[in-house]
This record gives C-alpha cells, sequence and structure tokens, in this order.
C-alpha cells in the first residue's frame, strides 16, 4: 500500500487496507468518514442523531452507483445522497456544489462528505478536485476521491492537474485490478490519518488484546478474516515497475486519443468525449448528418441507448463498453493483458 500511495502521489505515511474492488474500497473510506464527521457516536447511537440532523454526502450525477450501496448499507439511506450537477464537460458544478451545501446547513442538516469522481465509469470525467477540496476545508467536510477507474493514471508527468492533487484527499479508493492490470479481486482504500480507520472499525473485546506496536488489519476494515490480496499486486508491481505501469497507463490513454481521432474523421461517427482510456461516440447515417439536433433524430438516434442501458443523463452519451460496440450509440474504452513478456500470474 506504501508503493500504490507513492505511485499516485498521496502520503506514503497513509492507513490503508486492500479489500475485493472498488465498491467496497469507496465503501470503506464512506465508514471511515461517516464515524470521523458525525458530531455524535454514530456507531454507538447510529445514523440518526438525538437533534433530528441528518447526514448529508455529496457527489456529482456521474458518480458510480457504489455511494448508493454505501449509503444504503450504512443507514443513512440514498435519499441523504445530494446528486449535484455537471457541466457540458460532465464534471461536477462546484457552484451548485457550494449552493446546496450552504442550503443543508441552513436547514440544520450535516453534510458530512464529498466525493470527487477521478475518472467516471461512462467518459473518464475528472472533476475538479482542487476546488471540491478548499469547500470541504471550508466546511469542515471530508473530501473523498473516488479513483477507483482513474486514479492511477495520476502517477504519469502528463497527468491533468486535478489528478496531480490526490494528495489533497482525506480518503482515496483505487482499483489494482483496473489500471494496475491486477487479477480480481483487488482494490485498496486510502486514508490519510490511520487513526480515523482505527476509529471507525476497532473493537477491542478480550480475545482480539493484539499489541499495539502490531498492524493489525481487522482494526482497520470491516473484515476480519482475510485473503492474501497483497501478493499478486505486490509481485506485479515488483515484477513491472513503476516505470513500466507509467508506460502501459499513458499507452492507454494514447489509443483513445488515436481513436477518438479517427472516430473525429469518419464521416459517420460522431465523438461525444475523449478523457483518460476512454472515448465516446456514436454512429449517425449520412441521411440523419443534416437534421442532428432535432427532436425526432436524436430520439432515434438515443434509441438503440434507452433499449441498452437507459437514457440516464450519465450514460446518454455512450454505453460503457470493454472492447467493440453495442447498438449505435456507443463508448469504447482500451484495456488490455499485460504484454506477451507480462503476463499475468
Amino acid at each position: 500500500m506504501r508503493w500504490i500511495a507513492q505511485f499516485i502521489g498521496y502520503p506514503d505515511d497513509c492507513g490503508g487496507v486492500l479489500v475485493s474492488g472498488g465498491n467496497m474500497a469507496n465503501f470503506v473510506c464512506f465508514l471511515v468518514a461517516r464515524a470521523a464527521k458525525a458530531d455524535w457516536d454514530v456507531r454507538t447511537r447510529g445514523a440518526g442523531s438525538d437533534a433530528g440532523r441528518r447526514l448529508r454526502v455529496y457527489g456529482s450525477a456521474e458518480m458510480h452507483t457504489w455511494i448508493q450501496k454505501g449509503a444504503d448499507m450504512s443507514g443513512i439511506g440514498t435519499d441523504a445522497i445530494r446528486w449535484i450537477p455537471t457541466g457540458a464537460d460532465l464534471r461536477m458544478d462546484v457552484d451548485a456544489l457550494r449552493r446546496q451545501i450552504v442550503s443543508d446547513i441552513a436547514a440544520g442538516e450535516l453534510p458530512f462528505m464529498v466525493v470527487g469522481t477521478a475518472g467516471s465509469v461512462s467518459t473518464g470525467a475528472i472533476d475538479r478536485l482542487r476546488e471540491i477540496s478548499a469547500l470541504c476545508r471550508e466546511h469542515n467536510m471530508w473530501f473523498h476521491v473516488d479513483g477507483a477507474y482513474g486514479g492511477f493514471a495520476a502517477a504519469l508527468p502528463v497527468a491533468p492537474d486535478d489528478l496531480r492533487v490526490l494528495n489533497l484527499a482525506d480518503s482515496v479508493a483505487v482499483d489494482p485490478d483496473k489500471w494496475l492490470y491486477a487479477p480480481l479481486e483487488a482494490g485498496c482504500a486510502l486514508v490519510r490519518d490511520v487513526e480515523a480507520l482505527r476509529a471507525a472499525f476497532a473493537y477491542h473485546p478480550p480475545y482480539y488484546h493484539f499489541a499495539q506496536h502490531a498492524l493489525n488489519y481487522v482494526d482497520l476494515g470491516p473484515q476480519n478474516s482475510r485473503g492474501f490480496r497483497a501478493l499478486k499486486v505486490w509481485l506485479q508491481m515488483k515484477h513491472v515497475g513503476a516505470a513500466g505501469y507509467r508506460a502501459m497507463i499513458a499507452e492507454d490513454i494514447r489509443l483513445s486519443q488515436m481513436m477518438a481521432a479517427a472516430v473525429d474523421r469518419h464521416p459517420e461517427l460522431e465523438l461525444f468525449t475523449q478523457a483518460l482510456s476512454i472515448a465516446t461516440f456514436r454512429y449517425v447515417p449520412a441521411d440523419l448528418r443534416a437534421t442532428i439536433g432535432e427532436a425526432a433524430t436524436e430520439a432515434h438516434l438515443d434509441a438503440p441507448q434507452s433499449r441498452v442501458g437507459g437514457p440516464t443523463a450519465a450514460r446518454r452519451r455512450g454505453v460503457r463498453l470493454e472492447c467493440g460496440a453495442r447498438g449505435s450509440l456507443c463508448a469504447a474504452r482500451v484495456h488490455r493483458e499485460l504484454p506477451h513478456d507480462r503476463k499475468r500470474c
């Protein structure tokens, strides 16, 4: 975990735990934030305060569905989620976020956490993490970054500016089984203050009287019994090295950029977005090209997407596919196995 933290520019004296994947990594950080920012003993008394104050968590309309599972399983309920609109670039509107937080405070509620997305699953959009961090400090809120998909791109010399500020977050979730190409299962939750992890998860019955100087992962997460997830991640990092991973991630991004350029040149394809290793586009027949934007044409072009996954705001621009395309509205995301000379274990 120190290697992972160093690789993405996060403080390497942080706490952390390897878990099953991105959902659980984010959920661990969610529970830490809830324990740290509730102004009552939420672990003992539950999610509702005696004064009737309600915890509120904030994220963009492009945020991954793990947040719904987290709000549900933690007891605060999915109605506690504030879905903040995005701009045309599909990044969270920070002004709208500020207005919502101020409104909730005025209503007597308790904003406790903002989730910044570092690479949305639909388009690879990266929220304005620097601005969100400043807003969280202003309101004494927990700043979490969901970097399950895009977080590892922070290691690149040409990383977008907002990926270079992961060190400002109170916690970060990344997924070695995505952009470290590790086999499932392998997610990683990093928390700046290891004591915050202990405060969220540790209990000390008589049969758990361990010396404090030992690192006991039972105190740092929801699992007691744990598999040896670290071995495969450590082995691949040892074999490939930081430079090797930077080269492979950069190549994935370059391939996506090449795809976007090729789509842009094609007379019957319409490019929507390109970010990180995701390019989104759709097929537009030549006879409809002149009527793009008209309601009937847009309904016709959106129809295949509606049948595949529903025309949600987050996915209207593309179905995320690992390879190939499905329907006339499609997205291509560049993934790969390790090269033949760096085969998976």
